[in-house]
């Protein structure tokens, strides 16, 4: 069971919760991470579940959207009344921004290890196309939740922002970079505040409340 679970209770500790009650929303201990989710009846400890989304599987074109999976997963992990936290990861070694992006404007960025290796790819953050196409990702999967039947509705106590590698700090992962597309420290901060307020202020009003959590560590390289 340990490979299916994470200590949430340490997670927390890592990241920022933007809303200052969100300590009294989110349940410490263990929480479920990955995989179909556990019995509650059978594993009593589990306090809670995280479900992983990825913008690639949710938007397939500018205009349209696949909520399916997205409603299976979240309904699935909230029958027995646990709550949920979720998460949308737009940049991977797989590619989890959409494809369309990079054919509507967006440029694409490689990123390469030291040996040259290419280990990734990624939207070019600071882009204005960009951020415009991932605010309104962001306003969409909202309002989308607000629709979703009662029962899993009210059990979505969080959403993590994720905007970079991962769901941590906006950056390309540690790798390398075509240097039109080098962002310093400085650059990756301003995103990272830019893109997390708009998270707070699509969720501020929720209710019942939807607490935004980031991960604000940095990364050292680009």
């Amino acid at each position: 069971m340990k490979v299916h679970l994470l200590n949430f209770f340490m997670g927390i500790c890592a990241i920022c919760a933007l809303n200052a009650n969100a300590q009294n929303l989110i349940n410490p201990g263990i929480w479920q991470a990955f995989t179909n989710p556990l019995s509650s009846t059978q594993y009593p400890e589990i306090r809670g579940r995280l479900c992983n989304f990825y913008w690639r599987d949710l938007q397939s074109a500018p205009n349209t959207w696949n909520w399916n999976a997205f409603d299976n997963d979240l309904a699935s992990r909230t029958k027995d009344g646990l709550p949920v936290i979720f998460m949308v990861y737009i940049q991977g070694t797989q590619g989890d921004a959409p494809d369309w992006l990079y054919n509507n404007g967006v440029p694409k960025v490689i990123i390469k290890s030291n040996s040259g290796t290419v280990t990734g790819s990624s939207p070019y953050y600071a882009d204005p196309t960009y951020k415009s196409y991932f605010k309104k990702m962001i306003s969409a999967v909202h309002q989308h939740v607000e629709k979703l039947p009662v029962s899993v509705r009210n059990k979505i106590i969080g959403v993590q922002g994720c905007f970079g590698s991962t769901g941590d700090y906006i950056s390309y992962g540690g790798g390398n970079v075509d240097a039109k597309y080098t962002l310093n420290q400085k650059d990756f901060s301003n995103l990272f505040k830019e893109f997390t307020q708009y998270y707070y202020e699509e969720y501020k009003n929720t209710n019942p409340k939807i607490a935004v959590l980031s991960n604000p560590k940095k990364y050292r390289k680009r």
